[in-house]
């Protein structure tokens, strides 16, 4: 029996994986033949989790109370935490601290085994245009009241899933929603936290924007980039970005999220309207 629940809400998801995984344990095989690459899986899933939770504590440092965080999914090299942001800042700062996980675990990891993380984070609204359902006859773990498993079906659970294939080596991708909720929390934020977004150019998501091109945007912090290697650096719009080249302000991001959709909405009758957090 699958239920529905009808409570209005917004849902972050922050996903991982890492790159070139296949060709990696291809290629990793000890003298017998075993696996040489399963020390370095065992090491992701359970090491970054961790230090996902350790820079919440840090990025949250002045606030009342940790927001909770979950993990939703695991599908092959690639996990996908879950949260619930009550606040414009309060997505900033998970997406903050998502951002610093990737990097700062991701160099060390990096480091061991030669192999790099891609991100991507995104948004979607409860319970329209997607749907929440729980498997009473799954045990969730996810602190929901009847202990059932959730999962999440619509347009934004695919966007997020298309948009994450093209993160680049080291990077971190959001949604445009999302972003432009963040950046309408940056401009109203006395402090302006190191936040930079960047729009990398653009591409074409199966079933998404009508078939039209989707904005690219990365964000990166200034005080926490990744190293990379000579070569790394040049060439793409994504490599340039991780270095803090293009920028783009935030009033600029949301205009760029308000003509998109309007221009949607006229000529398409998507009907889309503005994240609420």
């Amino acid at each position: 029996m699958i239920s529905s629940p009808s409570d209005a809400k917004t849902l972050m998801f922050l996903s991982v994986d890492i790159v070139d995984s296949t060709k990696f344990k291809e290629l990793s095989h000890d003298e017998t033949g075993s696996p040489a690459w399963l020390d370095a899986f065992e090491a992701f899933f359970r090491d970054l989790p961790l230090v996902f939770m350790g820079q919440i504590a840090a990025t949250f440092a002045d606030a009342d109370q940790l927001p909770n965080v979950t993990v939703w999914k695991v599908m092959g090299d690639e996990l996908i935490f879950r949260a619930q942001p009550q606040s414009g800042e309060e997505a900033l700062r998970l997406t903050e601290a998502f951002y610093r996980t990737l990097v700062t675990y991701g160099s060390s990891f990096f480091e061991r085994w030669s192999l790099r993380f891609r991100g991507c984070c995104w948004a979607a609204r409860f319970p329209a245009p997607n749907i929440e359902f729980r498997i009473p006859e799954m045990a969730g773990g996810d602190g929901s009241a009847d202990g059932a498993y959730s999962d999440y079906l619509g347009p934004d659970i695919d966007l997020g899933f298309r948009l994450a294939h093209h993160g680049g080596r080291g990077q971190l991708i959001i949604s445009l929603n999302l972003a432009e909720a963040i950046a309408k929390a940056l401009v109203v934020m006395p402090d302006q936290r190191n936040f930079r977004f960047h729009n990398v150019g653009s591409a074409v998501l199966k079933g998404v924007f009508n078939g039209r091109p989707y904005p690219l945007i990365m964000i990166t912090v200034p005080d926490c980039g990744p190293a990379h290697l000579p070569w790394e650096t040049e060439g793409s719009n994504h490599q340039r970005a991780t270095c803090g080249d293009p920028q783009m302000e935030a009033r600029k991001l949301i205009e760029l999220a308000e003509r998109s959709r309007s221009d949607l909405n006229e000529k398409y009758h998507l009907n889309l309207t503005p994240l609420v957090i």
